[in-house]
Formats: C-alpha cells, sequence, structure tokens
C-alpha cells in the first residue's frame, strides 16, 4: 500500500502460539499457503478454510523456530481460528496457546528506516525490541509489540519523524487503491478463495493437501468463479453494512460488504457481485441510492 508518510495501528483480533512436537505437520495441513521450509524467521499469508473451501479467516505464520510458531490476524477473531484448529487436532502433540493481542503497526519503508531498523525481505520475520518486524505480503511491512510502552515508543518515534497516524477510513481508502481484499469482511464465510482472487498471494498450488484444498483447486483448474470483489462508489452517505445490491430490473446482483467516506458524502467501498451483471461503469442500487461498479478489486495486483 501506498502511504509514504503515514501509518496504521491496531490491536490484532488473533494472536497465538503452536507449538510441540507436530505443530510444523499440523499447520502445514491445515493452512492455505506453504510453510516449508519449516525455518526460524519465515514468515507466510494465508488462510484457513473449511472441508468445502470456504474462508474462515486469514492470518500470518510467523516460524520462530523448528517447532513454534506465531500466528497473528488482523480481523479474523483468535477464538473462531483456534476452535477451528483444536477440532482437528486428533492424535497429534500440538499445543495451541493464545496470547494477549499487543499492538501492531503497518509501516511504508520510509517508516521502517525512521525507527531505525533494516526492511526485512518479502516472506521473512525479524526480531526487534520488544516485538517482531516482517514482510509478509511483498514490500508490505507489519510490526508486532506485545505491550503498551513498546507501542508507545514506536509511536512517538513515528511522529516525531513526522508520521502521521492514518483514519481507518484513509487506511482503507489506502487498501482498496492496493487491490488488498479484507478478510472476513470483504471476503469470509460463506465465501471461496477465488471469488476474491486471494489465489494470488494466499493459495499454493504445489504444497500437497490441506484442508479445502480439493474446491479449492478444482475452482483454479476447471472452474471460474461466478462472483468477484469490485470497487463501488457512492455519492450519499454510507449505507449500513451488509447491504444487498440490485440492478436497474431489481434483480439481486451482489452484497455491499465494506464503504469508507471519501470527502463530502461520497464513499467508496467494495462488494462481492455476480460477475455477468458487474459491467464496469454500470448502475447499481443499496435500495435507496445509486452505487457505481468501478473496476474489480484485484485488477492489476502483482503477487510479490
Amino acid at each position: 500500500m501506498d502511504f509514504p508518510r503515514s501509518f496504521y495501528e491496531y490491536r490484532p483480533a488473533a494472536h497465538f502460539l503452536v507449538s510441540d512436537e507436530d505443530a510444523a505437520d499440523f499447520l502445514q495441513s491445515q493452512f492455505s499457503n506453504d510453510l516449508r521450509p519449516f525455518g526460524a524467521g519465515r514468515c507466510t499469508y494465508g488462510l484457513w478454510l473449511d472441508v468445502k473451501g470456504k474462508v474462515i479467516a486469514d492470518s500470518v505464520v510467523l516460524c520462530e523456530g523448528e517447532e513454534s510458531f506465531r500466528v497473528i490476524s488482523r480481523r479474523c477473531p483468535g477464538e473462531r481460528i483456534t476452535a477451528h484448529l483444536e477440532r482437528h487436532i486428533i492424535a497429534d502433540d500440538v499445543l495451541v496457546e493464545p496470547r494477549e493481542p499487543g499492538v501492531a503497526f503497518e509501516l511504508s519503508a520510509g517508516g521502517v528506516e525512521a525507527l531505525g531498523l533494516e526492511l526485512p525481505s518479502p516472506g521473512s520475520v525479524a526480531r526487534v525490541d520488544g516485538g517482531v518486524l516482517f514482510a509478509a505480503r511483498g514490500a508490505h511491512y507489519s510490526m508486532h509489540v506485545d505491550s503498551g510502552a513498546g507501542a508507545d515508543a514506536i509511536r512517538g518515534k513515528l511522529s516525531a519523524a513526522g508520521f502521521a497516524a492514518m483514519t481507518e477510513a484513509e487506511h482503507g481508502l489506502a487498501r482498496i487503491a492496493a487491490g488488498i481484499p479484507l478478510v472476513p469482511d470483504e471476503i469470509g464465510e460463506g465465501d471461496l478463495p477465488g471469488e476474491g482472487e486471494l489465489e494470488r498471494d494466499a493459495v499454493s498450488f504445489t504444497k500437497g493437501c490441506y484442508l479445502g484444498q480439493e474446491v479449492v483447486a478444482r475452482m483454479h483448474n476447471i472452474g471460474k468463479p461466478q462472483r468477484r470483489l469490485f470497487v463501488v462508489q457512492g455519492k450519499a452517505a454510507p449505507p449500513e453494512l451488509p447491504r444487498p445490491l440490485k440492478n436497474a430490473d431489481e434483480k439481486a446482483v451482489g452484497e455491499l460488504r465494506s464503504v469508507y467516506p471519501d470527502g463530502g458524502e461520497a464513499w467508496a467501498g467494495v462488494a462481492i457481485l455476480k460477475t455477468r451483471f458487474a459491467d464496469l461503469g454500470s448502475k447499481l442500487f443499496d435500495g435507496l441510492n445509486e452505487v457505481s461498479v468501478i473496476r474489480p478489486l484485484r485488477e492489476g495486483v502483482r503477487n510479490d
């Protein structure tokens, strides 16, 4: 995302550890992306799916040792992810331990450098004073600290260097501009990864079996999603969510999943729409006001 002189701060919805002698193989069998090689200092973004290949949650998995992993998710509740994992621990020696959420920051390269830290390479994690710094999705940098004092120190250094804290709306608009789906808000329970084009950066097609893999692979190889995420805009006050969308013929064509104020009474957001009805520039209706279809959310998004 492009916010060179800003930073975004949040409390993760999920933060827990997975350890013991079967932890690596167990997580590999559950996670949609490839965690191998299991070496300390690696981080991987991916999804947790159900047996039908539907999205339960997303997270970043940080490998901290041979059989020790830290799992962090910005929006997906830790209780939901850990309950899902524990249902599938049969005879495995795996320990799942919830942790306090801590505080996380999303940073630009300039923000990392303003903290006096070296930029981690994509897919790597480094220990820093009071926490970890990682780049799980290309050149998008995240920092997680366990203590409020550590967060205060980071916030203070960034502010002193001229970096401003982003609001939720500012961050949401930047995320949409970068073509990054928000799980579980925009793609979540009841949705397939392919409907959010998450196979680009959250799914491995070479790692072998994992929960939901058969459905995901079938859609990728021989199917075609009937729905897709689109950027949409409106000019009235942002509506409550989720909100059904209809076309001019009163036919239900999708659902508005996110909205962010975008100056005055305008807003921008993301909707999941049936692709055969989602012509760019077409007008939809949320029951009260007109909604314009702008572009596919992930149009032109790179995988690095």
